[in-house]
């Protein structure tokens, strides 16, 4: 869990079934709101960050693939463990 002291506050706007189904999941849980709130973008985060390094590794192999280092580099996304989606 994060550490209380060192979070900020941030006031977000949701519309109304939004916040119900939120609150139904953290009653399921028997946790807050705001643990559901911060769990989710920390998901989101580390979600766009792994959509990221993906990408990265696409193009270095794609670019490692053109100066002819790695053959048909864009069907090696595997030896990186990026499963091709």
């Amino acid at each position: 869990m994060a550490d209380l002291d060192a979070s900020r506050r941030v006031v977000v706007r949701l519309p109304h079934q939004l916040v119900d189904a939120l609150d139904t999941v953290a009653g399921q849980r028997g946790s807050h709101r705001s643990d559901v709130i911060r769990e989710s973008v920390e998901f989101f985060l580390a979600e766009q960050e792994r959509k990221t390094l993906r990408q990265q590794l696409i193009e270095g192999y794609q670019e490692l693939g053109h100066m002819g280092i790695v053959p048909e580099a864009d069907e090696r996304w595997d030896i990186a463990g990026c499963p091709q989606e």
